[in-house]
């Protein structure tokens, strides 16, 4: 083969390098253009170490790159990575708005979603149930609380209001709603768990629900007509009853000392209705008449006619002046300490605890020879006698009276040395007595 045709089928490698495009120039004038930081990296090959640039973004990204460069990004935006502390605080008032936002929307899910009557009085409910929601949904009405509530309980009606408002909330988050006794009484002892326990034990007599604890079964609601029972249920047996009494609320005033109460029955009552003198009824009506006059003279002799006879006008749970019958009762069963003797005073503040403001139910067993009814206290669910005994303010006066529990009380109370059994040597009111009258004390 000659040098020419040899020549022109196989051109020499100068030639080539001749003939094509300076490579090399190009991308040495990309490489100025499109400045970077990347380093060439060498590659061992058989004729040496090669060096090869490393990848270099397109003219396309690196305009893209200019044009952001040009941009005026705000001082705030450009910090990506703000200080800790910032953050931190940043973070904290994330949490704290949501932590808000969620209680304001429980709050406003639970003012807003006041249930209809038939979730109150769901069907199929026990009558005791009906009747417990049925005055919970009245409450949410009416803010007024049941009106014969306070016979069967000791706190005062402030109370009873924020009972009845803890138990609107409960009664909505219940799932189900209850429909059974035992379901209702588990939800009231639930949500009263952390009130008096005669409070609660007298509530759930109110509407005859049975207690989960085990006490003894209550009494049925009292609004379901009852016979009159012989004795109180939370009570042990004594002699026969002879009469029982509702009063009106007692006033504070009406405690004499730890044994002693004043208690007033209006005369509307069916028991006092046939027996109250026709004079004392006319000079009921002058002396109200008198006093809306302001003929008070006229009305203070009137009120000391009615008085003389054993009779007063004093409000009742309404809060509406009403002829009314005067009692003294002496609490069968107990002996308290005089005023004079050391836990007298305790004994009576203890006593105006358990009474005050309320309507007692009082069986009378018999007549002293003072005068004074002889029976039994009752505040709602709470038997007036166990509590002086347990909360050492009373002995068990046994030469009157023999029943085993009262004494059963006292040893509880002497165990834990409560009341007036933190004395060492406690005198007997009945000793106190004797040496007063024989000039020793």
């Amino acid at each position: 083969m000659n040098p020419t045709t040899q020549g022109r089928s196989s051109p020499s490698a100068w030639q080539i390098s001749t003939a094509l495009p300076p490579l090399h120039l190009v991308f040495l004038v990309k490489r100025a253009a499109i400045p970077s930081k990347t380093k060439t990296r060498c590659c061992p090959s058989d004729d040496g170490a090669h060096c090869h640039p490393a990848p270099q973004r397109s003219t396309q990204q690196a305009e893209q790159q200019r044009h952001l460069n040009s941009f005026q990004i705000p001082e705030r935006i450009r910090h990506t990575n703000p200080h800790p502390t910032r953050r931190i605080f940043i973070f904290l008032l994330v949490v704290a708005a949501a932590v808000m936002g969620n209680s304001i929307y429980r709050f406003l899910c639970g003012v807003c979603s006041d249930l209809s009557d038939a979730a109150f009085t769901p069907h199929g409910a026990h009558d005791s149930v009906a009747k417990l929601g049925q005055d919970i949904l009245n409450f949410q009405r009416t803010k007024q609380v049941p009106e014969g509530l306070g016979r069967h309980v000791v706190s005062s009606q402030n109370a009873q209001a924020n009972w009845y408002k803890k138990l609107q909330v409960a009664w909505k988050k219940a799932r189900p709603t209850p429909t059974t006794p035992e379901d209702a009484a588990q939800l009231v002892v639930l949500t009263l768990k952390n009130h008096q326990k005669a409070d609660v034990e007298g509530f759930l007599a109110f509407y005859g629900l049975p207690n989960p604890n085990g006490a003894a079964p209550s009494a049925p609601p009292s609004h379901a007509p009852t016979p009159t029972p012989a004795a109180h249920p939370t009570a042990p047996t004594h002699k026969p009853v002879k009469a029982e009494l509702h009063t009106l609320p007692v006033d504070a005033k009406a405690v004499a000392d730890g044994d002693t109460v004043t208690v007033y029955v209006d005369v509307s009552d069916s028991s006092e209705s046939g027996s109250v003198p026709a004079d004392i009824k006319k000079a009921a009506a002058e002396r109200t008449k008198a006093r809306a006059k302001r003929d008070y003279p006229t009305a203070d002799a009137l009120q000391k006619t009615i008085a003389d006879a054993g009779y007063r006008q004093v409000p009742n749970a309404k809060g509406q002046e009403v002829l009314a019958r005067k009692y003294r009762i002496r609490l069968s069963g107990i002996d308290a300490p005089e005023s004079a003797m050391p836990y007298g005073k305790e004994a009576k503040e203890a006593l105006l605890k358990l009474v005050e403001g309320k309507c007692l139910t009082v069986h009378i067993y018999d007549t002293d020879r003072y005068g004074r009814s002889v029976g039994d206290l009752h505040a709602g669910g709470v038997f007036v006698q166990e509590q002086m005994l347990k909360k050492g303010f009373a002995w068990h006066y046994a030469a009157y009276d023999k029943r085993a529990e009262l004494a059963k009380w006292q040893s509880q109370a002497q165990a834990a040395r409560r009341g007036l059994w933190a004395s060492k040597k406690p005198q007997e009111p009945w000793e106190y007595r004797k040496a007063k009258r024989n000039g020793g004390a």
